[in-house]
């Protein structure tokens, strides 16, 4: 009795100085999805749904998901899909460009990119066409410039990224052996 007690005290003292991060949201099979688990699926989700990260409704849908697919892992598991060699082909090339991504985001910076108001009004002028209401009506450059200035940085961010890759692997080609034997 004193042993289930002491083991009892030492569970509650244990769980409550346990951080908010350890905190249990569901069980899949005994396998638990916990807060921080949640959150990492959170940081997963394109910038516009991080604005979502405290609705219930929308951490419950989030929650609800990631359930679904630890019952579809533990059912591929299950049936043995993982040892199947396409299956492993498949893990290792993904797993391959997870690296070279993550390699990307740690030596990879970009410079800062800026659109100033003549590149955005250009923009506009030279594709004036695409800009008409449903009556046939120009939409005005000022009521769209938001979303021009967006996009154009968007495409400038793209193309720093990308020169910044090359720039990247061309330092590594400095250093490498690399033979093609194709032409």
């Amino acid at each position: 009795m004193r042993k289930a007690l002491l083991a009892l005290v030492v569970s509650l003292s244990v769980s409550a100085s346990s951080s908010a991060a350890d905190k249990v949201l569901a069980k899949v099979n005994g396998k638990t999805i916990t807060e921080k688990d949640l959150k990492q699926a959170m940081e997963t989700l394109p910038p516009n749904y991080k604005t979502l990260e405290n609705n219930p409704t929308f951490r419950k849908q989030l929650l609800e998901n990631m359930v679904k697919e630890e019952l579809l892992y533990q059912e591929a598991l299950k049936e043995g899909i993982d040892k199947d060699p396409k299956v492993r082909e498949e893990i290792e090339l993904m797993k391959k460009r997870i690296l070279i991504q993550a390699l990307l985001r740690k030596h990879v910076k970009p410079g800062q990119v800026k659109v100033t108001d003549e590149e955005a009004k250009a923009f506009y002028e030279k594709n004036k066409e695409r800009f008409k209401d449903a009556n046939g009506k120009y939409v005005p450059y000022e009521q769209l410039k938001p979303f021009i200035v967006q996009s154009l940085k968007r495409q400038k961010e793209q193309e720093e990224f990308r020169k910044a890759v090359d720039r990247y692997i061309s330092q590594l080609e400095k250093h490498s052996k690399v033979e093609l034997y194709v032409k």
